[in-house]
């Protein structure tokens, strides 16, 4: 049947191919114990959510599913199994078939096939992955029970597009894995028993954020007043400011945590936050968006070694410290992968430096994440299996990243728009921050960046982001990878000159080539001009800061300024001539209070014991920014006044006298203002004064404080010393417990290091090998065994190689059978320091299990290769109405006068042993022979682990229905 006679119409679709209609799709995830809470979850769903829903679960390619038909029963939905090709429709239930590799583009499922001898990648985070991609905010998931960790990486991608989370509540699940990851993950918006669910969804669905995304506008939307607010909330609780990210981002999180609580007003939903901190914690989460994965855009990480960061390699120093600094590094993905790649890279060229890479961001929590290095199973998506074997270890369905790499990271919490950066960097990767940012922000930010890099250093930015309007301050070296080297030129931030080796205009590209010549040529040629206007036009001067510091002197200022006694001092008030100290200093007061020039014309200064006249001003610098809060003193000496000015203001002409008064009134209405200007300074300083002696005192308190503390302190360390030392005791008591252990116990054990020598072994290894306390640090290959087995060396090195355990049955010269079983040794920080080879009789183990088999209630019975049942408990013989000697041997179509002789169980049971699969939930009728009637049991059969070399029985599990 195809699509269209499926699911009727197509929908509509739009220039690109895209479906108009737009629905939600709900990716549900599920494995072992997945079955029941499937069952509950979709026979509580009612149709008219407008919803798809795609069931993913972990089944063996080889595995026969009655999952489809087993659902059908259980929902008013329409169940298929899904198809590459297929597209999906609301109100239909998509439930993918064993091994398929699901994935939703432009509407359509596609189950592409896996290659040959690739590791296959998880399935449920595959299609949420996709189905992010696919549906942004209108993606929805739901993970129930399972092992492992599948789902998590996809629920990330999820939330990252705006999406919807759902989980199922751990102590429901039979296998917690799966829920309990997403939940520890923090990526979970409810968390829900399976029954629970489909209430929850439909009200969700219902909700405003959902339909106005569709286009639908319903309910008042969010003002820049109720914005403002919020992230003013947010700002008070958090210390940090999402003014200056981007508001329709920002807006799209706040609709969506709306919808999550039912909440249909704005204004409500600021209420809430009001009353409740924790929304705000999580609010403040969602805002930073913290996803990101190991080797995002692979084409940049190529690129970068292959050129850029190898030539950044071959050109360092012997010695050099090669810094990186990755903003805004969430969980740590970005950090490693860029420790991995320069790894790769020196190993290459055979050069190795000391590396610090610094990875920051605002989540405390993201830190402590990406500080553990521990990872879910799900990074076999993005990473090879070459770098996972070389650069991860595997642990319990994650991974974590080697030491050798997590120590070239340093992880701490940082705000790159407010916190100092990083300097002398050779490399700065910000790839997960700036699409966040406003455009102004991210302006700049670009100036920090550029001053962090050393020349030459490597700017790696976003595919969606750019160096915008500062191409002066960085080299593109792969325009489409977003890969810039910084140029050497100048570059200004926070008010402070970052100079590089060229000279130029500050926060300016250097000056390109032109017809005077080299830019060389140019700059020189500049400052010759510049030497000569300012000798002719400009009085001698001085650049000082705010107390008085000279920074840059021009022309001969020695009439005016002397070095002061002692030690040397580059201060204008101390350098100051006689009469010139005070009128300079109330000139820079008022300067500074009004931000405009000052003029003191006329003021008498003693120059080697005569007086002279000078006319002193000081103008502060408003242009360029950079030299704000600078001011600029000049000092000129003014022509003698001709007699035709030398005149009343009623035109008679003024006396010798009255010129000298009208100055000496001029310097007393100066010396009265500054009289003023030094009380109100000394009222201000002993205000200071007065509260820096009340810290001063509050100061102490704290000190005695702490000394009090200190001694608390030291008491405690003396108890813990003594706790110490009682953990000392109990560990020498623990190691002496483990000796007699191993020396007491029936099991042979030996113990190898990674060179395969002996590290210590048991008395009873003794009785299989011949062993003494001298062969310790010997090889074992070197030793003379009891047992007749010439692979014990290679097989050693492949478990130390794969460190997967090894089984093998060997006999000892004289008949007797042993288990010989090959494991890594791991230390308490995982770290794999050997091996450990154990022997059992085999007589042993059957016993041992076969005592564990009888005490199971449910029926059981196991069968050899030939169908032959080898053994059966007693559950298996009073159902059946059996006697145990009766059918051991005998085929199991033959027991119970034929009943198991049914053609689907053949064919089932037939499949299992060649292709070495499994089969659950086969519902099998039987007649019984006592009463006729007819009993329907539920079948599930496993091929029971044997040893290398043998062939493989199988067990079959009954359970009546």
């Amino acid at each position: 049947m195809g699509d269209e006679e499926q699911h009727g119409e197509q929908p509509a679709r739009d220039e690109k191919g895209r479906d108009r209609e737009e629905f939600p799709v709900v990716g549900v995830g599920a494995s072992a114990g997945g079955l029941e809470a499937l069952k509950e979850l979709l026979g509580r769903m009612r149709s008219g959510t407008g919803a798809a829903f795609v069931v993913v679960t972990h089944q063996h390619p080889e595995h026969v599913s009655l999952l489809p038909e087993l659902l059908a029963r259980q929902t008013a939905l329409r169940v298929v199994e899904a198809a590459h090709g297929m597209r999906v429709a609301p109100e239909h239930v998509y439930v993918g078939p064993p091994g398929s590799n699901l994935e939703l583009l432009d509407g359509v499922l596609l189950n592409p096939v896996r290659r040959a001898g690739k590791s296959p990648p998880l399935p449920i985070d595959r299609f949420f992955r996709s189905l992010a991609a696919e549906r942004r905010e209108r993606a929805i998931c739901i993970v129930l029970s399972g092992t492992g960790t599948d789902g998590t990486l996809g629920s990330k991608a999820v939330k990252a597009e705006g999406g919807m989370v759902m989980v199922q509540r751990p102590e429901s699940a039979q296998y917690s894995g799966m829920p309990a990851s997403v939940v520890s993950a923090g990526m979970a918006d409810f968390v829900f028993e399976p029954a629970d669910m489909p209430e929850q969804l439909a009200e969700y669905l219902r909700g405003p954020y959902l339909v106005r995304e569709a286009g639908v506008e319903q309910g008042p939307v969010i003002s820049d007043d109720i914005l403002q607010r919020a992230m003013a909330m947010l700002q008070e609780r958090n210390r940090h400011d999402f003014s200056r990210y981007k508001t329709n981002t920002i807006r799209r999180r706040l609709a969506r945590r709306m919808n999550i609580h039912r909440i249909a007003e704005p204004q409500d939903y600021l209420r809430y936050l009001q009353e409740n901190a924790h929304e705000l914690d999580l609010l403040f989460k969602e805002l930073l968006i913290n996803v990101t994965n190991f080797f995002r855009d692979p084409e940049v990480w190529e690129s970068l070694a292959r050129g850029p960061l190898r030539d950044l390699l071959e050109a360092l120093p012997e010695g050099h410290t090669l810094r990186a600094w990755v903003p805004g590094c969430t969980s740590g993905e970005e950090s490693y992968t860029l420790a991995i790649v320069l790894r790769e890279c020196m190993d290459r060229l055979g050069r190795h430096f000391s590396t610090q890479i610094f990875g920051t961001d605002l989540d405390a929590e993201s830190i402590d994440a990406a500080r553990a290095g521990v990872y879910p199973e799900g990074i076999a998506a993005d990473v090879t299996p070459e770098r996972l074997e070389r650069w991860f270890t595997a642990e319990d369905k994650t991974f974590r990243v080697r030491s050798e790499i997590r120590e070239m990271v340093t992880f701490a919490l940082q705000n790159v728009i407010s916190d100092p950066p990083f300097t002398k960097l050779d490399v700065l990767s910000c790839r997960n921050l700036l699409i966040y940012l406003t455009a102004c922000l991210q302006k700049e930010l670009m100036p920090v960046f550029h001053f962090a890099l050393r020349p030459g250093g490597l700017l790696v930015l976003g595919t969606s982001e750019a160096v915008g309007d500062h191409t002066g301050l960085f080299e593109p070296l792969d325009n489409k990878r977003k890969i810039f080297r910084a140029r050497d030129v100048p570059c200004r931030v926070g008010g402070k000159e970052r100079k590089g080796m060229a000279d130029g205009t500050v926060g300016a590209p250097a000056p390109a080539m032109g017809e005077a010549g080299k830019p060389g040529e140019q700059r020189q040629f500049s400052r010759l001009v510049d030497k000569a206007m300012f000798a002719r036009f400009c009085p001698p001067s001085v650049v000082i800061t705010d107390r008085g510091e000279i920074l840059h002197v021009y022309g001969r200022t020695g009439r005016f300024l002397e070095p002061a006694e002692g030690e040397a001092r580059l201060n204008v008030f101390d350098m100051a001539r006689e009469g010139l100290s005070l009128a300079l200093t109330g000139a820079l007061r008022r300067a500074q209070a009004g931000c405009k020039p000052v003029r003191r014309p006329r003021v008498r200064v003693k120059i080697d014991g005569t007086e002279t006249l000078v006319d002193l001003a000081v103008i502060p610098f408003d242009e360029p920014a950079s030299l704000r809060g600078l001011f600029l003193v000049t000092f000129e000496e003014p022509p003698p006044r001709p007699p035709a000015e030398a005149s009343s203001e009623d035109g008679k002409p003024e006396s010798e006298d009255g010129g000298r008064i009208a100055d000496l009134e001029r310097e007393l209405q100066e010396s009265r203002e500054n009289q003023q200007s030094t009380t109100e300074e000394l009222e201000t300083t002993n205000e200071e004064l007065k509260s820096a002696n009340e810290e001063l005192q509050s100061t102490n308190e704290e000190l005695e404080s702490s000394k009090e503390e200190l001694q608390s302190l030291n008491e405690e360390l003396s108890t813990v010393n003594t706790q110490l030392q009682s953990k000392v005791d109990q560990l020498s008591q623990a190691y002496d417990d483990m000796q007699n252990l191993l020396d007491n116990t029936r099991v042979a054990t030996l113990f190898l290091d990674t060179d395969l020598k002996i590290v210590r072994f048991t008395e009873h290894a003794r009785e299989l090998i011949r062993l003494a306390p001298g062969d310790v640090g010997r090889p074992v290959g070197d030793i003379v065994s009891r047992f007749d087995y010439e692979h014990l060396e290679d097989d050693c090195r492949v478990v130390l190689r794969t460190l997967e355990s090894k089984e093998i049955e060997v006999e000892v010269k004289g008949g007797t059978t042993y288990l010989m079983r090959i494991g890594p040794y791991r230390s308490t920080r995982n770290v794999i320091k050997g091996l450990v080879m154990t022997f059992v009789r085999a007589g042993e183990l059957r016993a041992y299990f076969e005592s564990i088999v009888q005490t199971v209630r449910h029926p059981l019975v196991v069968l050899d290769g030939d169908l032959r049942v080898v053994s059966a408990n007693r559950a298996f013989l009073w159902v059946f109405d059996l006697r145990s000697g009766a059918i051991v041997h005998t085929p199991l179509y033959e027991i119970a006068e034929g009943a198991w002789d049914v053609p689907k169980l053949r064919r089932l049971l037939e499949e299992i042993l060649p292709r070495d699969t499994t089969f659950e939930d086969f519902d099998l009728d039987l007649v019984d022979p006592r009463s006729g009637r007819k009993r329907t049991f539920m079948l599930n059969a496993r091929r029971l682990r044997r040893a290398e070399g043998k062939t493989g029985m199988i067990l079959l599990a009954c359970e009546e229905v």
